[in-house]
């Protein structure tokens, strides 16, 4: 079982200064007159494999930390905005970031609230994700969508970010952020609006759980971190093996669940076990996972993300506000069930509908990490228009 306390700090890389306080240490001096030893490597590990960082304010005094793999050579190249899921940030995306360029790409991926270098939430707010109303709920999850689109605004203007090129992508649980973002486009100032209309074009859903686009589970599936039987201490690295393990299903063109194995592939490593105790720092927060992303993901939260989900993906007034965009469900056939739940049940509902699809045969959930160079290229055929690069 993976066991790890250690908690990262991040480097503040880019030449300018952060225009308010992050809610968490970002510089190697500050962390030196407290931390241990170990803490102290585990910092220059991070400054050696993360690309570029940096914080931008939005809203009121909202500070969101992202990392930038910076711009190729080329001046017209793709710039793909990625949200991160649930427990694994920004940092979990190093190795296709540290590739990127190459392939003629641009990759921002912010941590959302509660995460490193990213402001947390206010005692009101978590109030109302654990506890509100549906209406309020509802509500929330629209202003997350307009906190989101405002900083990918500031950063087309302050990283000089190219028209027509950006791609909205959210992995697992970032999947009902970046649907959140589509949604929100006609509650924009008019400005901003016209501006991102004219630099997104596309979205990427990527690995949701069937949960992230409005759809329970079927009967007798679940996520260890509701699994009473777990210690409360041991459940969210219960859930990050588990989650990056490889899964063994029967044939799954019979869309049956009974043929969605549950238990991993013991003989393929889950990534998390394959990781040192330095990338685990880099990439893994486990506080906001108790604090409010569980209950994101929670059957209480079905109807809000079914509606948002409708809306982003299906609703043709929604598509013609951002001037159209394309839609692209990408998953591999090695993730646990709740990905390929999310397949089935997206299929159906996008029948007759402008959705596409693209398989990553044999990938789990992170390939990211484990398949940097093989995940890029899927990436840029969905950029593409689905055309298969070589």
């Amino acid at each position: 079982m993976l066991k790890c306390e250690l908690r990262p700090h991040r480097i503040e890389r880019h030449n300018r200064e952060p225009t308010c306080q992050p809610n968490r240490s970002l510089s190697l001096s500050s962390a030196h007159s407290r931390q241990s030893p170990m803490m102290l490597k585990i910092v220059r590990h991070i400054a050696m494999v993360l690309p570029m960082v940096g914080i931008q304010t939005v809203g009121d005094d909202i500070c969101f930390y992202y990392t930038d793999s910076g711009a190729p050579a080329q001046a017209d190249y793709a710039t793909l905005f990625i949200i991160h899921g649930l427990i694994f940030h920004s940092g979990t995306f190093s190795r296709i970031s540290s590739a990127a360029p190459s392939h003629g790409l641009r990759i921002i991926c912010v941590n959302r609230r509660e995460y490193p270098g990213t402001s947390p939430y206010s005692p009101e707010e978590l109030k109302i994700i654990n506890e509100g109303s549906s209406s309020e709920r509802a509500k929330f999850m629209l202003e997350q969508g307009i906190h989101l689109c405002l900083l990918v605004d500031r950063l087309v203007d302050t990283l000089s970010l190219p028209k027509g090129g950006i791609t909205i992508t959210g992995w697992s649980l970032g999947t009902i952020f970046a649907i959140a973002m589509m949604t929100a486009i006609n509650d924009l100032p008019e400005d901003t609006r016209e501006r991102l209309k004219a630099h997104v074009h596309k979205l990427i859903i990527w690995d949701p759980a069937s949960i992230c686009i409005g759809t329970n589970g079927p009967p007798g599936f679940d996520f260890s971190f509701f699994d009473t039987s777990i210690p409360p201490k041991a459940r969210w690295a219960t859930f990050g093996v588990w989650v990056s393990s490889y899964f063994k299903h029967e044939d799954l063109s019979l869309r049956d669940f009974n043929k969605l194995g549950n238990d991993a592939d013991p003989t393929r490593q889950a990534t998390v076990l394959g990781m040192t105790t330095e990338e685990i720092s880099a990439a893994i927060d486990w506080t906001p996972g108790d604090k409010y992303d569980a209950t994101l993901v929670s059957s209480s939260y079905v109807n809000i993300h079914w509606d948002s989900a409708n809306k982003a993906l299906f609703d043709p007034a929604c598509r013609e506000a951002w001037g159209g965009y394309d839609v692209w469900h990408i998953y591999g056939d090695a993730n646990c069930w709740a990905v390929l739940h999310a397949v089935w049940s997206l299929e159906e509902r996008a029948k007759g509908k402008d959705v596409n699809f693209k398989l990553l045969k044999g990938a789990n959930h992170f390939p990211m990490w484990e398949e940097p160079e093989r995940m890029l290229l899927l990436l840029k055929e969905c950029i593409n228009g689905g055309q298969s690069i070589n």
